[in-house]
Order: C-alpha cells, then sequence, then structure tokens
C-alpha cells in the first residue's frame, strides 16, 4: 500500500513540476504544416486536427486512416512554381521563369500557358484529389505579384476554377495581391475557401538562417489584409516561425479574437 501511494505521490509531483516548468502535456492544436515528412513520420500529426501535407509522401490509405483518426486534411499543391526535384521538372522547364528568391531549387512558372493549367487540374490536381484529400493549400499564387499581367492573373483563376470542380477545399498560401483583386472583384468565394499567410508576426533571416519579430509595418499591412479576407467571408490560417512564449501568447490572443488558426513551426523545413 506505502509503495502504491509513493507511486500516486510521484506522478503528482512529476505533473506539477512538468506544468510549473512549462511541460506539460499540450492539447490538441487546431492546425498544423508538416511538408517536410511523410509517412513514416506520421506521429508527428498526433496532436494536430488539422494538417497540411505532401501528397506525394501519403497513400490514399494512409490519407483515409488520418481522416479516420478524426484530421482534415489538405494536400499541397505547388500552382505558381516549380521544384526542379519535381519528377515532372522536365516536362514544364521551359515555362520556368526567374530563380525563386531564396529558394535555388525553385522556379517561378508561367501560369498562362495552357500546357501548365492543364497539368495542375487535369493531372496532378486529379491525382491529388482521387486520394481523399479533403481540400488543397494551393502555393505560389505570388506569381502574380512577380509578373502582374492580366495573362498571369487569369492563369491562376483558370487553375482554381479547374481545381474547384472537385468539390473540395481551396486555401491559397500567400499570394496576397492576387487575393486582394479577387475580393475587390467579388470573385474571391467563387475560386477559393481560406487563406494561408506566413510571417505576419514573425521573420525569417533566410541568409543567416535565424528568425524573429515581423516588422511593425509588415505585421500592420497583413493584419489589415486578414482583416479584408476575413470581412470578405474567406478562412484564414497563419503560419509563423518559431515564435517565443511572450510572442505566441500574443498571436492566439489575436488569432482567438479574430476566429483564425495559427500554426508555430519550429522551421521552414515543416517537419
Amino acid at each position: 500500500m506505502k509503495k502504491k501511494v509513493f507511486i500516486l505521490m510521484l506522478c503528482i509531483f512529476i505533473c506539477l513540476m512538468s506544468s510549473v516548468n512549462g511541460c506539460a502535456p499540450k492539447p490538441l492544436q487546431d492546425y498544423g504544416v508538416f511538408l517536410g515528412i511523410n509517412a513514416d513520420q506520421a506521429n508527428r500529426l498526433d496532436d494536430y486536427r488539422i494538417v497540411v501535407i505532401e501528397p506525394s509522401e501519403f497513400t490514399e490509405e494512409q490519407i483515409k486512416q488520418l481522416q479516420a483518426d478524426g484530421k482534415t486534411v489538405y494536400g499541397y499543391l505547388n500552382i505558381g512554381a516549380i521544384e526542379s526535384y519535381r519528377p515532372y521538372y522536365a516536362r514544364f522547364q521551359d515555362l520556368a521563369l526567374d530563380v525563386y528568391e531564396n529558394w535555388p531549387d525553385e522556379n517561378w512558372i508561367d501560369v498562362s500557358s495552357p500546357g501548365w493549367q492543364g497539368f495542375i487540374i487535369d493531372e496532378l490536381g486529379k491525382q491529388a484529389a482521387e486520394m481523399g484529400l479533403d481540400g488543397f493549400f494551393l502555393d505560389n499564387a505570388d506569381v502574380y505579384y512577380h509578373y502582374p499581367s492580366r495573362e498571369v492573373f487569369e492563369g491562376l483563376v483558370a487553375i482554381l476554377k479547374g481545381l474547384k470542380t472537385y468539390d473540395i477545399t481551396l486555401i491559397i498560401n500567400g499570394g496576397d495581391t492576387f487575393v486582394s483583386e479577387c475580393i475587390d472583384a467579388g470573385i474571391a468565394l467563387s475560386l477559393f475557401d481560406g487563406i494561408n499567410q506566413e510571417t505576419v508576426f514573425t521573420s525569417i533571416d533566410f541568409e543567416n538562417k535565424t528568425y524573429g519579430k515581423q516588422t511593425e509595418e509588415e505585421k500592420a499591412y497583413f493584419q489589415a489584409y486578414l482583416a479584408k479576407a476575413k470581412s470578405s467571408g474567406l478562412a484564414v490560417f497563419l503560419l509563423e516561425y518559431r515564435a517565443d512564449r511572450e510572442l505566441a501568447k500574443e498571436i492566439d490572443t489575436y488569432c482567438k479574437e479574430n476566429g483564425f488558426f495559427w500554426y508555430n513551426a519550429e522551421s521552414i523545413d515543416l517537419q
């Protein structure tokens, strides 16, 4: 009996000390972005309700298991740029534009090309949709910021309209210039369902590979943009990088007040 009491008291003491040291068990998180993991690391997703993954690293059965575990699963699609390590890179190399700053293995791509549009919609998008994903996390609509022509804008619109036919949720990552123009034109909700914005509160120093706080000017710009997106009926997600405890508390309060979701990533590797 004394041994049982001792073990019980020891467990209580450990729990109390964990709480004091900020190491209490984490509650289930709303949102997490894990583009740098594969199915063998799926345990990284255990504490999250909404997750973003790289579809090529998971099978249809594995996605179904994640959903059976109560998760909403979004798959990453790069619609505005192309990475040199993708198996289809050689096929579309002629459409590659400038190198993506800070990402030397990635190039912006000519989204006005019917060939690229058809590939994203009828091949890559179709294949991913047939895996049973709940939605797409669509990256690099920022191509319109770098190449602000009517042809590029219409190319993105064509891609989104095509992906919409799969009747799954579409989240635009970044692309504030494109998204804002869609909102102003009254077509945003007909094309996509939400946005994800990176580094609203945090910043990334790619040269020194460090993380810090966003400037007040940039933060104010992004917060005005997020308010605009919210008022237009779009869901809003934030992806931040290595926010410390004090900053994380500020972000959490801001997101709860606005009904936003956010994820505090450890690094740009998103593992």
